[in-house]
């Protein structure tokens, strides 16, 4: 970004370092920032609007992995035909 003038004046974008990321305020509604931030375990984290990563302020990180949490743990992997099952293998049986 420093040296981006020297070479071009055209626009330039930064990432945090990677892709799609949640990035989590203490000023968050908790349980829609689990919800959507659990958005990853669907389809075997390889959705293209899943965020990939999760930056959580240090304020509200431990009641914000308890949600998450509670979220993952009441997922059911098994067979994809089976109507209680949300998520089917991730590699194999």
């Amino acid at each position: 970004m420093r040296n981006s003038h020297k070479h071009s004046l055209r626009p330039i974008t930064l990432e945090l370092g990677g892709k799609s990321a949640n990035i989590i305020f203490p000023d968050a509604d908790l349980d829609e920032a689990a919800t959507q931030a659990a958005i990853i375990f669907g389809n075997g984290g390889q959705s293209c609007v899943a965020g990939s990563r999760t930056f959580v302020h240090e304020d509200i990180y431990d009641k914000f992995l308890e949600k998450v949490k509670v979220i993952a743990e009441s997922i059911k992997v098994g067979c994809p035909f089976a109507e209680d099952t949300n998520q089917g293998p991730q590699v194999s049986k």
